[in-house]
């Protein structure tokens, strides 16, 4: 790489190339609005200031079994309540409902192990 070659740094998010006049947001820090160009140090976890505010306003939701944030882009588990008809089993995905439970992987992973050794003993 020569001297005047810089590595292009992207939104963790959408992705943007953050340009030197791109306003940021240091997640890792206290999350102030600052130019991309004024940032020094780690630039990793950097995001455009558009998702910051998206983030703010509709933040990461909370895992209902062990209640570390679902970050952006992060794969869960949705458990669903059903109810037993006589044509058979009914649930409606689309609609959410208040029995609805998210569970980030970890926690899908270790409920699905402890089922496994239930069924075991």
């Amino acid at each position: 790489m020569k001297g005047s070659d810089k590595m292009k740094e992207f939104c963790n998010i959408c992705g943007r190339e953050l340009l030197e006049d791109v306003l940021v947001v240091d997640t890792s820090q206290d999350m102030k609005p600052i130019k991309f160009k004024d940032v020094h140090g780690d630039k990793s976890d950097l995001i455009c200031v558009e998702c910051a505010a998206d983030s703010v306003e509709n933040p990461p939701f909370l895992c209902s079994r062990c209640g570390q944030p679902v970050e952006f882009g992060e794969h869960f588990y949705i458990l669903k309540v059903g109810t037993t008809k006589p044509g058979g089993p009914r649930f409606d995905s689309k609609e959410t409902c208040p029995e609805d439970k998210y569970i980030c992987i970890t926690c899908y992973d270790e409920f699905m192990n402890l089922e496994e050794e239930k069924e075991r003993d």
